[in-house]
């Protein structure tokens, strides 16, 4: 089968990257503006110096073995020979060195995958029901959906300057194993007299503010999906906070606007999609098994029994089975997943074998039972975990302190412990077939907490002066089309005794679980009180001089502390810019004004903003120079600074660097400031005749070139012939160029009318 298709945009987007990357190598591009270019391509910073992790897009965990093959030789050529399934079901490769960024993507691209939009502000890797296509209890397969959402979203520009990430995930029943109601759009199939579609839920997300997904249509049809996606798309592009990154999620948007004007805005924003057309989708057609009658299991040993038990999943159709390989961590060995893929190469005939799920787990499909028997072996081989309770096997944590720069914890050495003790606790295991353990080591939820029966999070506690590694304890969560609920927050527990707590609290839970039908109805009944009970009991650690232990958090070398703990590159984008020199400047404004930190003070005032203007100086005569264009000729700051920007600095940039602060605290959160704003509006009112005559306006002033040729191209290509577009544009350079290339693709340049304020009316007929 095939996986998402690459477009052609995404290919463009990688030359565009490489020469920015090589700027960065010859030191022409600053190392803040070039990390929020790699972001969006799925490129990351590791904590240790000059070391990235790569993230590449699996839409709906699909992978064939080929491509697993040649992932694995890239990890060994250029990670550290290890294959990360990350919490969506992509793959992270670590360690990758600055130096191999452009030859890790072009063997990407190659095998049809790509990190474009693996990071950062973008449209993120779209999930599903690691059993789609499988499940007995599904109403219809979503995997061709997912991919071809993921093809369309891909190809469209605004996919990856978004105020925050945008998360897309399908279900294929109402148990909602992909995750559908806690998500920014979540899609559950059905069908409706005859005709399937899907249940959608929308503004959910875990994280910061953790929410259930509203429930937003009850039938939407299937080609109908795209259509909306991007609609909410474009409104969280349009509306949603750039400004604050701990607000701009789609849930606070939606909790900002309220329902009901949000589903009015949703609908004009259709609408226009609609018109437009192209917002079709076209499902693959997936290879299909064919029922195997009369089939039987063959002969299984005690051991092969026990696993048969625990992780394989008799399919939908008959005489087919999954088996789910629990990977220990979510790694997976680069040498053992090419002698899987071979393997599976000869076998699988055409089949859709492999699945990764955001269990962090691999799912092997569509095999009949004695091909699965004959592979235990080597699942044995690829992960210890396969010979161990499910329990173990399901848990999920993310990577925490270990390489991430959020981490305050260490949940993958804490898991480790937590195995260790529920194996030397004697209690069966096998009994807790199901439970979901999950650990993240900080609050943004990479390792799923908030939906696990029993969740933690990182924390820092203190005894003394001296802080330790701890969690946050969550139970009693729960998941499905209209139960979802998160679990809750009751208490906290250091990391020295999280082991021994959590196997007391599973000797109870496996105690009083004959009386309930699930943990969740036990935490609600009495579980919840005895989980405080227990965490008071585990709520001191020994002094620092009485034990050292508790202040080492699993599998660190070193006294705990957040040395180390950096700003995160999630959010990198224009507000990280502004925010970073920001900081710097504030800080300049501290020291002694000598000539040195007075040069700086308006080198950082003047740089602050440049970014919201759409500009990339680098050199301080550059800088200057764009600010008086941007700041200073527009009336955003006071003309009297404008002898500042010349000669040396004097002690008067102090007053410059003030005005730039305060005129920061007027940007709202689409980067507009409240006296552009005002202007606008004032010029909306008396705008000529001409304007309102035109078929689409946009105003481009603030856009640097090329953007604003590409931006006007694509307002173009969505027009009819014969019809005019009117756009606005700055004085120099983008009046100079843009109605130049405009005809000389033959459309029709009708006027450009100088106006006050250094901008132009350009109005242009298309061909």
């Amino acid at each position: 089968m095939s996986g998402y298709i690459i477009p052609k945009s995404v290919e463009n987007d990688f030359t565009v990257f490489t020469k920015q990357y090589n700027d960065f190598l010859n030191g022409s591009l600053d190392a803040l503006v070039f990390k929020t270019i790699r972001v969006p391509f799925g490129i990351y910073e590791q904590r240790e110096p000059n070391t990235y992790m790569i993230r590449v897009k699996l839409a709906g965990g699909v992978i064939t073995p080929k491509q697993l093959l040649e992932l694995s030789n890239l990890s060994q050529k250029y990670a550290n020979s290890i294959l990360h399934v990350t919490t969506r079901g992509g793959v992270q490769l670590h360690y990758v060195k600055l130096k191999d960024f452009l030859n890790v993507i072009k063997v990407l691209h190659e095998i049809g995958l790509t990190g474009r939009g693996g990071g950062g502000n973008t449209v993120r890797n779209i999930t599903a029901d690691p059993y789609a296509g499988i499940a007995k209890d599904e109403i219809f397969d979503v995997t061709p959906h997912a991919l071809a959402l993921t093809s369309k979203m891909l190809e469209k520009k605004d996919s990856y300057a978004l105020p925050r990430k945008y998360k897309i995930a399908f279900s294929g029943s109402s148990a909602d194993r992909g995750g559908a109601t806690f998500i920014d759009v979540g899609f559950i199939a059905k069908i409706k007299e005859g005709k399937r579609g899907f249940s959608v839920f929308v503004a959910g997300g875990m994280g910061a503010k953790s929410k259930i997904g509203h429930r937003f249509i009850d039938f939407l049809p299937e080609n109908e999906i795209y259509l909306l996606s991007q609609a909410i798309k474009e409104l969280f592009d349009e509306k949603g906070n750039r400004k604050n990154k701990h607000a701009a999620r789609l849930r606070f948007l939606f909790e900002e606007l309220g329902e009901e004007e949000f589903r009015k805005l949703l609908h004009v924003k259709i609408e226009k999609l609609k018109n437009k057309g192209g917002w079709q989708i076209e499902l693959q057609n997936l290879p299909e098994v064919t029922p195997l009658k009369n089939s039987a299991l063959p002969t299984l040993n005690e051991e092969e029994n026990l696993w048969w038990d625990r992780y394989v999943y008799a399919q939908k159709q008959e005489g087919y089975f999954c088996a789910k390989i629990p990977l220990s961590l979510g790694d997976l060995d680069a040498s053992k997943a090419k002698e899987l893929a071979l393997k599976l190469e000869k076998i699988v005939n055409g089949r859709d074998v492999i699945r990764f799920g955001s269990d962090q787990n691999i799912y092997i499909r569509n095999l009949e039972a004695y091909e699965l028997l004959s592979l235990y072996p080597l699942f044995k081989s690829l992960s210890a975990l396969t010979v161990k309770p499910s329990i173990i096997g399901d848990s999920v944590v993310c990577t925490g302190a270990a390489t991430c720069q959020l981490g305050i914890t260490i949940p993958r050495g804490a898991i480790k412990a937590v195995e260790k003790a529920l194996i030397k606790s004697g209690i069966n295991l096998d009994e807790l077939k199901g439970f979901k353990i999950h650990m993240s080591g900080c609050p943004n939820s990479c390792g799923r907490h908030a939906i696990a029966d029993l969740g933690f999070f990182g924390k820092v506690l203190r005894e003394g002066s001296n802080p330790y590694p701890a969690y946050n304890i969550l139970v009693g969560a729960k998941t499905g089309e209209n139960i979802t609920r998160f679990g809750k927050k009751t208490a906290d527990i250091s990391a020295y005794h999280l082991p021994s707590f959590t196997a007391e609290l599973l000797t109870l839970w496996i105690e009083a679980k004959k009386k309930y039908s699930n943990f969740s109805d036990w935490i609600d009944d009495r579980g919840e009180q005895k989980v405080l009970e227990l965490a008071q009991k585990y709520s001191s650690v020994p002094s620092f001089d009485e034990d050292k232990n508790p202040y080492y958090d699993y599998s660190a070398k070193e006294i705990f502390s957040l040395k180390g703990r950096g700003a995160g590159e999630c959010s990198a984008g224009m507000y990280d810019l502004i925010e970073a020199d920001k900081k710097a400047l504030n800080a300049a404004l501290k020291d002694e004004p000598n000539e040195s930190n007075l040069a700086n003070i308006r080198l950082l005032a003047a740089r602050m903003l440049l970014v919201t203007r759409g500009e990339e100086a680098r050199s301080e005569r550059e800088v200057l120079e764009a600010f008086k264009k941007h700041f200073i000729n527009s009336s955003l700051i006071s003309a009297d600074f404008a002898p500042l920007l010349d000669g040396r600095a004097t002690k008067d940039v102090v007053s410059l660097a003030n005005a730039v602060i305060e005129l920061y605290g007027t940007m709202d959160n689409s980067l507009k400031f409240a006296a552009e704003i005002e202007q606008k509006a004032s010029e909306a009112k008396t705008k000529s005749s001409s304007i309102q005559n035109a078929d689409k306006f946009k105003d481009y002033r603030g856009v640097a070139c090329p953007m604003n040729f590409v931006k006007t191209k694509m307002d173009l290509a969505q027009m009819k012939s014969g019809e005019i577009l009117e756009i606005l544009l700055d004085d120099g350079a983008p009046i100079d160029n843009v109605p130049r290339s405009v005809a000389s693709e033959g459309h029709a340049v009708l006027e450009q009318i100088k106006q006050g304020g250094g901008y132009w009316i350009v109005r242009i007929r298309k061909k």
